[in-house]
């Protein structure tokens, strides 16, 4: 069986010598050279994986029935996104996950027509289903599959594992594994060296979060490499219509994920620590202890984090 079309076979070779497409269309109002812009970049050698770099991170995975789809990116975003993809294969868009319910994520699923399977969490459904742009006939573009623990998508090379480990950036976050490909994506559970974005009124949780990805190293095996949902701290995402080129692509190895998961548990604890001595979200934030591996940290998002923290524990 052919997995790509002979178009995509090209293509794909060509993406070997790590190929990056920009394409973009200009914001309404605006000067005709300011543009979105989606770059995408293959993953692994030989293969139909790319990640897409936008207004967030999506993963593509193009298939010969059709393209996989891993986040919609933002409303607004969907012409460079379907135009990129485009450079690669001549399939539409049929299966569209969500790791989670955040706009920068799946508001792109209602200009999404060619999708016909569209899976997320179910807490991430519940918050969805609340969005004024998934009223009325628009709610089709609302997940129809749900996952509460475990879900499995298509089988040998292409199989992808969606896993619910627990509460974190919200309360249905997936990591989407691609087993045969040694890849995870753990959208916003992750910020690359940078404090953690917790959305309490997403149902999300500081305190639960070095747990949740715990679960997650102690769970997941063979992964060679994470991706995330942004490639830096929350500065990155502050701007989704800046070029992406101007930010810092990357994937995590597996250690750097171990070692974010510890991160996580001992910014948490270092936290605790500074609220229990009755200090301050301010007088926290400013003389939190952290250990020297982490060194070059991205510590802006401090004071938000501890602040969410503190209102965990009812301070």
């Amino acid at each position: 069986m052919t997995r790509t079309t002979p178009r995509t076979s090209l293509l794909a070779s060509l993406a070997l010598l790590a190929l990056c497409v920009h394409v973009g269309v200009p914001l309404q109002g605006q000067a005709q050279t300011e543009r979105r812009v989606v770059r995408i970049q293959t993953l692994n050698v030989y293969d139909i994986l790319y990640i897409l770099r936008g207004g967030s991170n999506s993963l593509a995975m193009m298939r010969d029935d059709g393209v996989v789809l891993v986040d919609s990116q933002p409303a607004g975003w969907t012409a460079p996104l379907l135009e990129t993809i485009e450079t690669v294969t001549d399939q539409p868009i049929r299966t569209i996950i969500n790791t989670h319910a955040h706009r920068d994520h799946a508001g792109g699923n209602v200009a999404l027509a060619t999708a016909t399977d569209i899976v997320a969490h179910a807490n991430a459904r519940t918050r969805m289903a609340t969005y004024a742009e998934f009223a009325g006939a628009n709610a089709k573009f609302l997940p129809n599959r749900t996952v509460t623990d475990r879900l499995t998508l298509f089988s040998g090379p292409d199989q992808v594992d969606l896993h619910y480990f627990g509460k974190g950036h919200t309360d249905g976050d997936l990591v989407v594994v691609f087993p045969g490909k040694r890849i995870a994506h753990v959208g916003d559970l992750v910020w690359p060296k940078a404090v953690p974005v917790v959305d309490l009124e997403a149902g999300g949780s500081a305190l639960a979060l070095p747990e949740t990805l715990a679960r997650a190293v102690a769970q997941l095996t063979n992964i060679a490499r994470v991706t995330t949902g942004h490639d830096g701290g929350p500065a990155s995402s502050s701007n989704p219509n800046a070029d992406s080129a101007t930010r810092s692509p990357r994937t995590l190895t597996w250690a750097e994920f171990q070692e974010y998961a510890d991160f996580t548990r001992d910014f948490v604890a270092a936290a605790r620590e500074a609220l229990a001595a009755g200090k301050t979200v301010d007088q926290a934030s400013a003389t939190l202890q952290l250990p020297a591996r982490y060194k070059g940290y991205d510590l802006s998002n401090a004071r938000a984090t501890i602040e969410a923290i503190s209102r965990e524990l009812g301070r």
